[in-house]
């Protein structure tokens, strides 16, 4: 009877928070995790150190091929400032003085100096004899020119260098291996040569210092001497230029009677100056006479009273008359109370008080006269100091012209001899730098001939051929971790495939192995091994809780990944829960009668075709009380028909009511299609893939055939995962002190025993 299995929880909703976290960072979901560089660089260590160690091989030997260059080098102390030339030569800025420097650096390497070199060391001489010794040089080999085995081109010899074209070929030579270096806080020039031969590496670099010290020193005396050539000429020229100035002033001078500008324009100055301040005062008093004239004016206008005039106010007359007037006014009013206005007395007093009246309007119209008077004498005085200036400036209009030309002619005499007495000091200048011909540059090491090479330095040729031997195998380390398929974890498993991660079964070596691997966990029944065993049981057990699946069928990819393993220690695991089968189902390559000692000739095969034989085909091991296998049985020709015969599936039915689990080893999904066909008769199904063989793509495949026969398998297991490489992934998992490490201490190998 065929059997449906229920549809399991997809592997996202079976798998931890935790896991599922391992599993994006080692798949790079999230970011950068320095933790997986970490992992890889040590899973490739040995790789990155053989290709380090390979490279820094190749840099020994190209160390020990190259030519060793040798460095002369020699000490120059150059003073920018000459104590005995003019300060005006002097170098006061700092950014020049660094300009100098820089200056004698580009001088140093120029082709000049080189050219120098090559002739005083006559090295055009020395290479045309070494070019005449190497042409009779012998040829020969055994008797025979050895240049008729070359070809044509080959033995066609290069035209010669005319000795021009070598001494210009030699001094490029010579800058391409100078090195000049300044001081940063002193002035010291280094010059370095760098050569095969110490000898002539010390002779060119102290050839270049004398070369360098001679052009600065030649240099200075050429240009001193054109510019006294020079200043020579143009003061015989500016000599002239004075004499004719000064003639020609002197005779204006005389033709005219006019003495210098400067005299001229002294008395000029003191005359208006004296006019101007009597203008000043003229025009001073003329504004205050104006104003009280205009005063007058206004109280004429306005037919006022000009008691309120400044002048009436201050005359002492005025003054007088006004207390005189008062009393009189006194007088008559009181006589004017005491007898009236017609007693004599009373008229007498009034007689006087008119009289005084008359005299203070007459004294008042003589100070508004005075004031108007005052006023046309101020403004007749400043017209005649004007019509004064005015004059004067007409006169000396009639010199200006003359002026004019004295000056022109003043200046011109007095710019000549300033322009002479200029170039004489600077010919002065240049007859004491002429007279002075010591160098400025001087040499305080000269170049010995060197002891050793500077060049090649082996040390660093190897720690470098080493370090980018580094960079390329920690390169191919990421690019084949990247290029990797396969599953070095069961979080990789649960990612790529979807599936709920049941476990591991670790990678037991031949030495480790008791017995066979089919056989492990009857073996060790408290080792790490039976208990990862352990732990996939659990997972199958939970897969379904209010159901566990009776009838398990573990099945792989391809062959070899462990699937035979998986089902013979997961069901012996089994075994010590309730009466277990395990019914060898890949009937193509039949091995468990083999590994468990057993007739093979009887099995699955012959129970289906004959039921009655259930006592000749399930045999009892000898690795538990409650552990049974049914082998393949006699081979059959087409085993796709038998798995899905409907005699195959009754007779799983009746499997089922005696036992309490039944474990299927499955043929590969791949290769065949037998896997797939046993999947839809069983309740749980298990994909065992291969740690770091099985590919994604194969896994991938092999699931997809799967659920396209509408099964979902429970969970996937990594098979022959090695320990040690996985706890490069993470000690909490896979360390040696991990649950799947080998770091269990007989105390805990007692409670676990004791617990199962």
């Amino acid at each position: 009877m065929q059997q449906d299995v229920p549809p399991v929880r997809p592997a996202s909703t079976a798998t931890s928070p935790f896991l599922m976290d391992a599993a994006r960072s080692e798949t790079g979901d999230e970011g950068i995790d320095f933790r997986t560089y970490l992992r890889i660089l040590r899973q490739q260590k040995w790789r990155i150190v053989g290709v380090m160690m390979l490279f820094a091989l190749l840099g020994l030997l190209l160390a020990q091929r190259a030519t060793p260059i040798y460095r002369a080098d020699v000490k120059l102390l150059a003073e920018p400032v000459d104590s005995k030339v003019s300060s005006s030569n002097q170098w006061l800025s700092t950014s020049l003085v660094w300009l100098y420097y820089e200056t004698q650096k580009e001088v140093i390497l120029s082709r000049n100096i080189a050219l120098q070199v090559v002739d005083k060391l006559e090295l055009v001489q020395r290479a045309q004899a070494k070019r005449a010794a190497a042409a009779e040089a012998p040829t020969t080999l055994f008797g025979l020119d050895w240049r008729l085995w070359l070809p044509e081109q080959w033995r066609r010899k290069p035209e010669p260098l005319s000795a021009a074209d070598l001494r210009i070929a030699l001094a490029d030579r010579i800058v391409a291996n100078l090195h000049v270096t300044i001081g940063k806080n002193s002035q010291i020039i280094q010059i370095a040569y760098d050569d095969p031969d110490p000898q002539h590496a010390a002779d060119v670099a102290n050839a270049v210092a004398v070369a360098y010290r001679d052009f600065g020193l030649s240099s200075r005396m050429n240009t001193a001497q054109a510019q006294t050539q020079f200043l020579n000429e143009q003061l015989q020229v500016l000599r002239g230029k004075v004499s004719r100035a000064e003639q020609a002033l002197q005779a204006y001078q005389e033709r005219e009677g006019l003495l210098d500008t400067g005299s001229r324009q002294q008395i000029v100055t003191a005359e208006l100056a004296g006019l101007s301040e009597q203008l000043i005062s003229a025009q001073a008093r003329r504004s205050e006479a104006e104003i009280r004239y205009r005063e007058v004016q206004r109280l004429q206008r306005d037919k006022g009273s000009y008691d309120s005039l400044a002048a009436v106010l201050q005359n002492s007359l005025i003054t007088k008359l006004r207390e005189k007037q008062s009393d009189l006014s006194r007088k008559v009013s009181e006589l004017s109370e005491r007898y009236g206005e017609k007693h004599p007395k009373m008229i007498a007093a009034r007689s006087e008080l008119n009289e005084a009246d008359r005299a203070l309007q007459q004294a008042i119209g003589k100070v508004v006269g005075s004031l108007q008077q005052e006023y046309q004498v101020a403004l007749q005085q400043e017209r005649k100091i004007r019509g004064l200036i005015g004059q004067r400036e007409s006169s000396m209009q009639n010199l200006r012209g003359k002026g004019f030309e004295l000056a022109k002619l003043e200046r011109e005499a007095e710019n000549a001899r300033q322009v002479y007495e200029q170039f004489l000091s600077k010919l002065n200048e240049l007859d004491v730098t002429g007279e002075y011909d010591v160098s400025n540059v001087r040499v305080v090491d000269e170049a010995s001939v060197p002891k050793g090479p500077v060049k090649p330095n082996k040390p660093r040729i190897v720690l470098g051929a080493a370090f980018l031997g580094m960079l390329l195998g920690v390169f191919i380390a990421f690019v084949r971790d990247r290029m990797d398929a396969t599953f070095n974890l069961l979080e990789h498993a649960e990612a790529k495939l979807g599936l709920t991660g049941l476990g591991i079964v670790p990678l037991m070596t031949k030495r480790d192995l008791p017995t066979v691997a089919e056989r492990l966990a009857a073996a060790t029944p408290h080792s790490p091994f039976t208990e990862s065993v352990n732990h996939i049981r659990t997972g199958v057990l939970f897969s379904n809780v209010d159901k566990p699946p009776q009838v398990v069928m573990i099945t792989s990819s391809v062959a070899g990944e462990g699937k035979t393993t998986l089902s013979s220690n997961l069901a012996h695991s089994l075994s010590q829960l309730g009466r277990t089968l395990l019914i060898e189902c890949d009937l193509r390559r039949p091995r468990l009668a083999d590994i468990y000692g057993i007739d093979r000739r009887s099995g699955l095969t012959d129970l289906v075709m004959d039921p009655e034989k259930v006592h000749d085909c399930i045999a009892k091991t000898d690795d538990g009380d409650n552990l049974y296998l049914l082998p393949a049985g006699n081979a059959l020709s087409n085993p796709l028909e038998f798995l899905s015969s409907d005699t195959f599936a009754r007779l799983l039915d009746a499997l089922r009511k005696k036992f309490t689990y039944i474990v299927l080893d499955a043929p590969p999904v791949l290769p065949v299609s037998d896997g797939v066909v046993l999947s839809r008769r069983v309740d749980a199904l298990i994909l065992a893939v291969r740690a770091e063989q099985t590919t994604d793509r194969m896994a991938r495949e092999a699931v997809k055939r799967i659920r396209a026969a509408h099964v979902e398998p429970i969970g996937v297991v990594l098979t022959q995962a090695s320990a040690k490489k996985m706890a490069q992934y993470g000690d909490h998992y896979y360390g040696d002190k991990g649950y799947y490490g080998y770091g269990y201490t007989s105390h805990e190998k007692g409670r676990r025993s004791a617990g199962a």
